[in-house]
């Protein structure tokens, strides 16, 4: 049986936060893992699962995806908050963001 996964995915500044469901969570993961913004450079690079619901079926996933799309900010960060407090990325391995160099400070 399929099972579907709703999740809330959000920037490291957790300024954005944004709704989706997917039937293969592995594959968005790493969709996500290897998404750049080449046609947005400078919005949200949304790279943080930071909550998860499983249904077992679509109907349930979709209705509570709506659900989840009307609310506000704040709602939306409540619910975060009791599953996740520290916002911790929930993703089963890690998101890899922008190459950034090395910096050697000296004194």
């Amino acid at each position: 049986m399929k099972s579907y996964t709703l999740y809330i995915i959000t920037d490291s500044n957790r300024h954005f936060l944004n709704v989706d469901i997917t039937s293969d969570f592995t594959m968005t993961a790493n969709e996500i893992r290897s998404s750049s913004n080449v046609f947005f450079p400078n919005g949200p690079h949304l790279t943080r699962i930071v909550y998860m619901e499983k249904f077992e079926s679509k109907e349930k996933a979709e209705k509570r995806l709506l659900e989840l799309r009307h609310f506000t900010f704040m709602q939306k960060e409540k619910l975060i908050r009791k599953q996740n407090a520290n916002w911790k990325n929930l993703c089963p391995f890690q998101v890899h963001t922008a190459q950034k160099k090395p910096v050697a400070y000296t004194s």
